[in-house]
């Protein structure tokens, strides 16, 4: 079989024997820790937003990792609202700041020339080719991990719209950063509302602790 050398993607998750990671929301003011421990909501001026960590996507590339956060926000007021990708940011236990990265530039950091292997937790596949191989290898050997397909048109489709929210309405998806959760103890995402001043404190703050 040829291989293909058309700009085709595809990123598989394994599940690797040994590895334990938990990503849990910490309660703040005001804020509602879901049933399951695993999503904090709060509201601030009729508009509600809830955000939950993706623990199992981080996305392996050549400069970096990319992870995301689940977020949904609902607008209960009579007036529209505005989140751009500039409105979300992460802080860590170091103090270090992560601005969101557009699916855009996912999809650049993600589309290379060659496959490549990193411990956790994907590996990504440039040719079919090469993940027809493993996919063979993968069902006549029990040892192997289970690899699930995501093509990298789904980064558009589950990331979290931008853009006005209009009264009585909610948007959700995926926010993107470039943060390596298997090295992090904690987290904040820190959430400004389109036009709120960065040095003033966040209009939402989502604090998370990494439990390995």
């Amino acid at each position: 079989m040829q291989k293909i050398s058309t700009c085709l993607l595809v990123l598989a998750l394994v599940v690797l024997s040994g590895c334990s990671l938990k990503v849990v929301p910490e309660a703040v003011p005001g804020g509602i820790v879901s049933p399951d421990g695993k999503s904090l909501s709060l509201t601030r001026n009729d508009v509600t937003i809830t955000v939950g960590a993706v623990e199992e996507e981080a996305f392996a590339n050549a400069e970096g990792l990319i992870t995301s956060l689940q977020v949904e926000i609902t607008n209960s007021g009579e007036s529209e609202v505005l989140f751009d990708n500039d409105s979300f940011i992460v802080v860590d236990a170091d103090k270090r700041q992560y601005f969101s990265v557009p699916p855009e530039k996912v999809r650049q950091m993600l589309t290379k020339e060659t496959y490549y292997l990193i411990p956790y937790p994907y590996v990504g596949f440039y040719y079919l080719e090469d993940y027809e191989k493993s996919a063979y290898k993968n069902s006549t050997n029990t040892s192997l991990p289970y690899y699930y397909e995501f093509y990298p048109e789904n980064l558009f489709a589950q990331a979290l719209p931008m853009g006005p929210l209009i009264p009585k309405a909610k948007i959700h998806g995926l926010v993107y950063f470039q943060l390596d959760l298997a090295a992090q103890k904690a987290f904040a995402l820190q959430v400004y509302r389109k036009g709120s001043s960065r040095s003033a404190p966040p209009d939402y703050l989502f604090p998370f602790k990494v439990v390995k």
